[in-house]
């Protein structure tokens, strides 16, 4: 995908989903984890391991999951994560959940991320381009929010449809 696609591919998206579109200002912020709260090992959410009926909702759940984890309860929602992938990108969310040390600075650090799914364009071969807002808190640093887009892959399972790529979409 050209640089130039990009931008153009991304109008589409807020023209073909702008009727959805909602302010992010006027939402209420959600609420931080309580600075005690304690990180535990939890089962997936029973809602991650439901079957996926079309592309656009494994997608559209995903998203949802990537966009909205904290400190505190990062591994239950990146066990979700798993839960919605397969082939290479199950495998690298295996991979990075395998970091405990990564997992420990996060929970030291308090830092989150809040958000939401906006929209997608699909195309051929389960190609997909998701657009989601979010807003992030770094460590030590004020939440900013922001939209982000990404380039993601859809594959038909024996449980559903599942996601095989995720990645951001960057001009660096």
């Amino acid at each position: 995908m050209s640089k130039r696609t990009l931008p153009i591919l991304l109008a589409a998206v807020i023209a073909l989903t702008g009727c959805g579109l909602r302010d992010p200002y006027s939402q209420q912020p959600q609420k931080r984890p309580a600075a005690g709260a304690q990180s535990t090992l939890t089962p997936v959410p029973e809602g991650a391991l439901k079957p996926t009926n079309s592309q656009t909702s494994v997608l559209a759940r995903y998203a949802e999951e990537w966009v909205n984890w904290s400190a505190a309860t990062l591994s239950r929602e990146r066990a979700a994560l798993l839960a919605l992938a397969t082939g290479q990108l199950a495998d690298q969310l295996r991979q990075d959940a395998a970091q405990a040390s990564k997992t420990q600075l996060q929970e030291v650090s308090q830092a989150y991320s809040r958000g939401r799914y906006v929209g997608v364009i699909r195309a051929q071969g389960g190609r997909a381009i998701v657009v989601t807002y979010e807003e992030v808190a770094p460590v030590g640093g004020q939440a900013q929010g922001a939209y982000h887009v990404y380039l993601a892959r859809t594959e038909r399972t024996a449980i559903g449809w599942r996601v095989t790529e995720w990645q951001p979409a960057t001009d660096s």
